[in-house]
């Protein structure tokens, strides 16, 4: 990337725009509201109930009109919940299945539809959230306005995306003409210690400033495993004319931690061990060797411009820098079933010592997302179409140092000696049963036990491209029949260089994606869709000849009926699908294990409830069921078989009620309850998870201008795995108790 490309984004973004035949760009701010649409995404929203999305079609469009399942969580719910993360915000919301490792700090983790998603569905303001391994973005849920979901296929529009839908985080931003703040100071569970400051202030009638910050620490349920957390996140929106607005979005976040994720046996946690179960709050890494240090660094911009009532132009640009220092322990094998040295590690076989493997990253990465669209609106005949130009461009390098592979972590205050090796450095046993942590970690390599050092640290640049151009029609063919079509072409650059051994990967796809839908609003309120999308993910591997893999492609076939009640706020939808995904791969890149001959199907329905019932009732409710299967694999005993870690059944229901009049006046009180089911722990449906339910409550008291609340999650501690995969799994989260009092003015 050149300096100026690095330096200068808004020049850059003109020429491209200008220069193209077509624009492409991801309706980030308040820019043109479609049809009679009186809601904006991006403004406050201060109800469970959202009218409008801008994820399905990029532009703000009434949800009951786009033939797409697609869900909102607001503002609101997220206070009203003391939302954490991007994952526990989601958590009543349909096909949605978080948290399946526990919380975690590095990442959220999601599955939609029945699909694994976390780097590559993930989206800030329509523009992607370029991440790739360790370098992953996680934002925290305080910079947020609401958050949109569009569930499957969104290629299209979005180039290379996951089959299961798109998350896209809509970030608070700068409001003309009003001021507001809150402070707001919290604690709870854990030690948990947090203030925060939403401020914003209109400098004149065309311009405005916000600002966003927080600060918090807290511990967790895992012994001597705390974070701290610092975030900024100022905006700027600038009026420039009646036609012409600017919106200036950046944010810092720097996370100093330890790595919460335990990666725990699965003997000792879902299957019977001797020593009886593991502990909950056990610490598998030495805390005070592990680390976790992110500092997130963005700047962006929104701009949109309007020629007239019927052509206008939208641009959204971000650049990202990110720096990431990581040192994690994970469970590799117990010591007992070790190759060649078991029997000298547990003589006894009493199976309480593991072995430790070791993740680590020291590097950054910088990304670059820009995105221009030209919406021009017109008639033929009767029909009022509203077309959708546009190219977009993405970029992500990475500069990381790792060891080739993973080594292990060993007590080097203890050399031992081992038969046919000589005497080793340190004793690779820990008893995770009675953890004892060592003051002197050394590394061993896993396959000769010598000594790992700074030494043999490698470094990787990894250059991601993507080069997008679409075009979409939305045509309202009367005004209660609509239809969307669209269309992209994406040319993709994936390649990695390890510099130290100049072992190289370079794998480039060019792929047509499309999308057709179509709805129709019957008198009673009931709008019937249909809808066909595809999308795909570039694998970046080499086949046993040095050749490219295919991309991973996939197809969605939907029908559903949405209902927007005249008598009461609220929205149900209901969806039924087909999605399947192919050219799954098994085996390491270019080697002779490696294969490409992979088919997974999921058949699903989903049904979605948020209603204001009355001004005091408001309700969310989801359910959900998917039948995940494997079709084709170069291994046929995964053929029938459902994926690990999927949960074919979920359910949740959260109720607030608020007091108005009388002595309760002020207070609400809020209960949910979530459901999933039952997860295989491998692919081959060995081990089943059990289910789980989860119960939360809140309650809240508005006095004035102050409000105090309570929310616990999970209120009665129930101790529960929330999925394994390969020999490893996963505690879930523990109870969470959050009081906190907020001054709005």
């Amino acid at each position: 990337m050149s300096r100026l490309f690095c330096l200068n984004p808004l020049s850059l973004a003109v020429a491209i725009a200008l220069t193209s035949s077509v624009g492409h760009a991801e309706d980030l701010g308040t820019l043109v509201v479609e049809g009679d649409t009186h809601q904006s995404s991006t403004t406050n929203n201060f109800s469970y109930v959202s009218k409008v999305a801008q994820t399905a079609t990029k532009t703000d469009e009434k949800i009951v009109k786009i033939p797409r399942a697609v869900s909102v969580v607001t503002r609101e719910q997220m206070d009203d919940r003391a939302t954490i993360s991007v994952s526990d915000a989601l958590q009543y919301t349909p096909s949605i299945q978080t948290n399946f490792y526990g919380e975690d700090n590095k990442q959220d983790w999601f599955v939609i539809r029945g699909f694994k998603q976390a780097n590559n569905g993930l989206y800030q303001d329509g523009t992607r959230l370029y991440s790739f391994g360790f370098y992953s973005w996680q934002i925290d849920p305080f910079m947020l306005e609401r958050i949109e979901v569009l569930r499957g296929p969104a290629s299209s529009l979005d180039g290379q995306t996951p089959p299961g839908g798109v998350i896209n985080l809509i970030s608070k931003r700068a409001q003309l003409n009003e001021d507001f703040g809150s402070v707001s100071a919290s604690v709870g569970s854990y030690d948990r210690k947090e203030i925060n400051l939403d401020v914003n202030k209109a400098i004149n009638d065309k311009l405005a400033f916000r600002m966003v910050a927080l600060k918090r620490k807290n511990d967790t349920k895992v012994d001597k495993v705390d974070a701290d957390r610092t975030l900024l996140a100022p905006s700027l929106a600038w009026q420039i004319s009646d036609a012409t607005k600017l919106t200036v979005l950046a944010s810092y976040q720097k996370d100093n931690s330890k790595p919460y994720l335990q990666f725990l046996p699965e003997e000792g946690t879902l299957t019977s061990n001797p020593n009886g179960k593991i502990g909950y709050d056990t610490a598998l890494g030495n805390p005070d060797w592990e680390t976790f240090q992110r500092e997130q660094t963005s700047v962006g911009y929104e701009l949109e411009h309007a020629f007239n009532d019927n052509v206008s132009f939208k641009q959204s640009a971000r650049f990202s820098h990110m720096d990431i220092n990581l040192r994690q322990m994970y469970f590799a094998a117990y010591s007992a079933d070790v190759p060649r040295v078991g029997p000298l590690l547990d003589p006894t076989g009493a199976r309480s010592d593991i072995v430790r493997g070791v993740s680590t990253a020291d590097g950054h990465s910088n990304a670059f997302n820009i995105d221009n669209r030209f919406i021009y609106k017109f008639n033929t005949g009767g029909a009022k179409h509203t077309l959708l130009t546009g190219v977009d461009y993405q970029s992500l390098d990475i500069n990381n140092k790792d060891y080739a592979s993973d080594p292990i972590a060993a007590d080097g205050n203890k050399p031992m000696a081992v038969p046919g090796v000589g005497t080793v450095a340190g004793n690779p046993n820990f008893n995770i049963y009675h953890p004892s942590y060592s003051n002197n970690i050394v590394l061993l390599n896993s396959s000769t036990l010598a000594t790992v050092t700074d030494a043999d640290l490698q470094t990787t640049k990894t250059k991601n491209r993507q080069l997008g151009f679409y075009i979409q029609d939305k045509a309202n063919i009367t005004d209660k029949f609509t239809v969307i079509a669209g269309v992209r072409f994406d040319d993709t650059s994936d390649k990695t260089h390890n510099t130290t051994t100049d072992a190289k990967t370079d794998v480039d796809h060019h792929e047509w994606t499309s999308n057709l839908g179509a709805s129709y609003q019957l008198a009673d309120g009931l709008v019937p869709y249909a809808n066909f999308a595809q999308s795909f993910n570039p694998v970046v591997k080499l086949d046993a000849n040095g050749h490219p893999a295919k991309a991973e492609k996939a197809k969605n076939y939907e029908v559903g009926v949405k209902y927007q009640p005249k008598n009461f706020d609220g929205y149900f939808g209901v969806a039924a699908y087909q999605l399947t995904k192919e050219n799954l791969t098994r085996g390491s890149s270019n080697t002779a294990t490696f294969r490409q001959l992979g088919e997974v199907r999921n058949r699903g329905i989903e049904f979605e409830a948020v209603a204001n019932l009355t001004q005091a009732i408001t309700l969310v409710g989801n359910l959900s069921y998917v039948d995940s299967e494997v079709t084709e694999d170069s291994d046929t005993q995964y053929i029938g078989k459902t994926p690990s870690q999927i949960a074919n059944k979920l359910a949740s229901f959260w109720g607030n009620y608020r007091f108005f009049d009388g002595k309760l006046a002020g207070l609400k009180l809020g209960a949910g309850v979530r459901y999933i089911g039952d997860t295989y722990a491998d692919n081959t449906e060995t081990n089943k998870v059990p289910s789980y339910t989860l119960f939360d409550a809140m309650a809240s008291y508005q006095w004035n201008n102050y409000k105090f609340q309570v929310m616990a999650k999970n209120i009665f501690n129930k101790e529960y795995v929330a999925t394994c995969d390969s020999n490893i799994c996963y505690y879930g989260d523990s109870r969470n108790v959050i009081a906190s009092v907020t001054y709005d003015w």
